[in-house]
């Protein structure tokens, strides 16, 4: 087996899917393709079952080796469930040929764009196996992957693993995710989650149930952490210390962390000049999302909402009083006494607050952008 720190993913068969525009071969003629269809074997009974939630928009570069990963996966009883949301590319050819390829695929095309949440939302919804792993169509899976994680999970409600980075051609990074976010939370401390995010979509390994506990997604929220935070409420989160997915760097990618940095200068983002107002707005929304739920971390998010409310407003006594009574749970999360991080946490908001409130609204949407 590879080492999930060297990973390395064979592409099964000798035929290929079609090419993506531009490629070398784009230019000549290519055959019709007439493959018989393929019956999947049976799955063991023994084995878990999973389904794989894929979401695909204008993906044609990266979906084969991506595509070629997820039918590598083994010890799981796999179906992989795709909804392409109206890739105007050869995307919708290349899923069309692995579905004929392989009876585990179902391909799902979206008659109008519905973005990359509710495409999320619709594609979960058609998953029929217990555990459902979100997927990007950028990656590139470790052979085992999956198992690991349902191994993993025990009696958690989601489990993820840490991620290495590669730029566009597939070179490694050196870098993984842990690298950058610090302390990966695990457990059920809700809260943590809501004050930063560590599981990935790419990365997590989801109960059915906490899928439909969490839906509807909040219409300004990264599913993922949405799906973090219900998972985490609940029966909590465990993680697994390797990195066993190989995580796209490049600049089409849909989530700020898989923006290229690969040594490019990066321009300045547009809502840079609203940074401290945006943090702030980030957190009121999420803590008022939550508290509108039914989930055990309700009340307490609530409590948040009406801090952050009041303390933009420059009125920091109940956000003191929330800060020492959550000091647990608040960042940062690099060792030291609780109550000294309540004390840098608590500091910081008061400079983010007294910041935000010259800095201009924002013009970029509220997460992401």
């Amino acid at each position: 087996m590879a080492s999930p720190r060297n990973l390395s993913v064979t592409c099964p068969g000798s035929t290929r899917p079609p090419m993506p525009l531009g490629s070398a071969s784009s230019a000549r003629r290519r055959p019709e393709l007439r493959l018989p269809e393929v019956e999947a074997a049976p799955p063991a009974p023994h084995l878990p079952r999973v389904s794989v939630a894929l979401c695909v928009y204008n993906g044609e570069r990266w979906l084969p080796a991506q595509l070629d990963s997820l039918l590598a996966q083994q010890d799981v009883a796999l179906e992989i469930i795709i909804v392409d949301d109206c890739s105007t590319d050869r995307s919708r050819e290349i899923l069309r040929w692995y579905a004929r390829r392989d009876a585990r695929i179902q391909v799902h095309e979206n008659k109008f764009n519905l973005g990359h949440l509710r495409s999320f939302e619709k594609c979960m919804a058609m998953c029929t196996s217990p555990l459902i792993a979100p997927c990007d169509q950028d990656d590139i899976w470790h052979p085992r992957k999956l198992a690991i994680l349902a191994d993993a999970i025990g009696n958690a409600d989601m489990a993820y693993c840490d991620s290495a980075y590669i730029d566009e051609a597939g070179r490694p990074l050196n870098r993984c995710i842990s690298d950058d976010l610090g302390p990966m939370h695990a457990g059920h401390d809700a809260l943590r989650y809501a004050f930063q995010n560590t599981a990935s979509g790419h990365a997590m390994l989801v109960r059915r149930r906490v899928f439909d506990n969490a839906r509807p997604f909040p219409e300004k929220l990264y599913h993922d952490w949405w799906l973090a935070l219900c998972a985490a409420s609940g029966n909590g989160v465990a993680y697994v210390d390797q990195p066993l997915v190989q995580f796209r760097r490049h600049d089409d990618a849909a989530s700020p962390l898989g923006k290229d940095a690969n040594g490019k200068p990066q321009p300045t983002p547009p809502g840079a000049r609203s940074r401290n107002r945006k943090w702030l707005e980030q957190l009121s929304y999420m803590m008022q999302a939550i508290g509108d739920t039914n989930w055990s971390v309700a009340a307490q998010a609530r409590d948040w909402h009406e801090a952050l409310r009041t303390g933009l407003e420059c009125n920091f006594r109940g956000l003191m009083k929330l800060t020492w009574r959550d000091r647990a749970s608040v960042p940062p999360w690099n060792g030291g006494f609780a109550w000294l991080r309540a004390v840098r946490f608590y500091a910081r908001f008061r400079r983010k607050a007294n910041r935000a409130r010259r800095e201009p609204k924002l013009t970029t949407p509220l997460f992401g952008g």
